[in-house]
């Protein structure tokens, strides 16, 4: 027997077993197209935009010590969001802490 008939068979007897309870069909078969039409009206109420690369300041870890670690969270309170690299960011360089006391 192939797939094709042994998946008819199996929905075949689902729907007649679930033709016994009609409103619990109907909620069956109208819940994900319910879900559907509300996750397509979600996607075109707030189209999506388009933003280019951020860079975030780097912030020192709480192994480095707890004064460099509440100064790093401190000083970067509002998150910026920069278009260019940060000093940060440059390779082979470890932190841009060196002289912020």
């Amino acid at each position: 027997m192939g797939f094709i008939r042994q998946l008819y068979l199996l929905l075949w007897k689902n729907i007649t077993y679930r033709r016994r309870n009609k409103i619990q069909l109907l909620i069956e078969l109208l819940w994900p197209l319910f879900l559907f039409v509300i996750l397509i009206s979600v996607r075109h109420s707030d189209p999506p935009y388009k933003q280019g690369q951020c860079h975030f300041p780097n912030k020192a870890l709480p192994s480095v010590g707890t004064m460099p670690w509440i100064q790093s969270i401190i000083c970067n309170i509002n998150n910026p969001c920069f278009h260019s690299p940060t000093p940060g960011e440059t390779p082979g360089q470890v932190g841009n802490f060196d002289n912020s006391m």
